[in-house]
Order: structure tokens, then sequence, then C-alpha cells
């Protein structure tokens, strides 16, 4: 009531001088979310049509990355120009990981060549399976090594996992150097999403980042954020970018 009295007190121009900075304030905050968001583009039907008008979006928005298959980070890298604020991420191994080590790293050195700012590598599952978790720790060692100072994800495909065996690759993960966990890319069922990043979260601790992938919605983003996602795949990041820009705004 105090804050309401006081705003009416505020002559005409000094009202809106105040809602401008309380507009800017909350685009700020809507932007800092965005910059979350990545548009997840690493899939087979995904062509250069696709792919340019996402760069254009991922521009004009500020969304923090564009996912791709390594064979159109170059292309990417042209749509965005050399000084981005959107990053490209190389999808590696997307989505079976079962290439070998050595195809990893040259797949990784290759993106990162073409223009890649991150890469992310899907895990070997059918090792981890087996509990080969030391084939699994000598690939992350080599694949740390090629990516050099570039930020290294790895895609864990938790539906595929079970709960032991999702804790045993984050602990692996964060022992080598690994900047993030994705929880899946989709291509295998989803699952309960926020129950996986929850899980990843809960294993990885601090020591590195957490992200969900498959999110449709802002409610969908807010729910994983809360969950202790830091960073959000989406098909539809450019429309959910749009409707957090939306709710930011102040009539």
């Amino acid at each position: 009531m105090g804050n309401t009295v006081k705003f009416m007190e505020l002559s005409e121009n000094e009202k809106t001088l105040y809602m401008q900075f309380r507009k800017k304030i909350n685009t700020e905050a809507a932007k800092a979310q965005i910059k979350k968001l990545e548009y997840n583009l690493a899939d087979v039907t995904c062509g250069l049509s696709a792919i340019r008008s996402a760069c254009a979006d991922g521009k004009a928005l500020e969304l923090g990355g564009i996912c791709v298959l390594p064979g159109f980070v170059r292309q990417c890298a042209t749509y965005l120009g050399p000084e981005r604020k959107c990053q490209i991420v190389a999808c590696i191994s997307y989505p079976h990981g079962g290439d070998s080590t050595d195809i990893k790293v040259k797949s990784i050195k290759r993106a990162i060549k073409d223009g890649a700012d991150e890469v992310e590598v899907t895990v070997p599952v059918a090792h981890i399976r087996e509990g080969n978790f030391s084939y699994f720790k000598r690939e992350l060692k080599k694949l740390r090594s090629a990516a050099k100072k570039r930020s290294l994800r790895i895609d864990a495909e938790c539906p595929l996992l079970t709960k032991e065996e999702v804790v045993r690759v984050c602990k692996v993960a964060t022992d080598c150097g690994v900047n993030s966990v994705k929880t899946s890319s989709g291509a295998y069922g989803r699952g309960n999403e926020l129950e996986m990043v929850a899980s990843v979260k809960n294993a990885v601790k601090d020591r590195c980042t957490v992200k969900a992938d498959g999110i449709a919605t802002m409610l969908e983003m807010s729910s994983a954020l809360d969950m202790g996602a830091s960073v959000i795949g989406s098909k539809n990041a450019a429309d959910v970018a749009r409707t957090i820009l939306s709710a930011a705004d102040i009539d």
C-alpha cells in the first residue's frame, strides 16, 4: 500500500521514468533467462534453410547457443559471424555415442576448426551398460584433451541407464573435467526429464552444469531451472524466448 501511495505522488514524468526503469529491469532479467536457451537443431531433418533461419533467430534474440550436427558447424559460423553472441555447439556422435574414441576426437578437432565454440559428445552407452567405466574414463580424458580450451559437454542419455549408472557417469565426467552433463537427447524416449535433471544435479553438485533438453514451453523451462538445470535445450527455443520477452513486457 505504501509503495502505491508513493507511486501516485510522483509526477507524470517521474511515473513514466519509473515504468521505463521497471521494464528495463524486467527485460534484462528476461535476456539473462534467454541466454540459458539453446536451439536444438541436431536432427537429420534439419537442412540449411532451417539452420539459416535458426541462426537469424539466435542473433536477434541473443540465444545462448545453436546446437547442430558437425557437418553444419561451418555454415553456422558463416551465418552467425565472427563476433557472435550466440555460441555454436557441435553435437558429436549424436545420438548413439557408438563411434570409436579416435573418431570422436577427430570430430571434435574438425568441429573446432570449422568454428564450434563448444562440443557436446554422446557417451558410449554400450560400454557403460556393460560396466566398462575404465573405457569411458579413458575416452573422456582424450576428449578433454582434444577440446583444449573449448567447453566439453557430454550427452548422458539417462533414459538408457540405471540410476546407479547415471551417478557413476556423472562422477567420472566431473573427475575428467567435463563442463556440462546433458540428461538426454530424447532420441530413445524422454523419461521424466525433471527427475533426470534433479538426479544429475545431485550427482554433479556444483562441479559442472546440467543441461535439460526437450523443453517446449516457458513453464517447462522454469521447472527445469528450479530442479537444477542451468542450460536449456529446445527445438522451440525461439518461441520460448519470445514468450519470455512478452511476459517481461510492462504495459
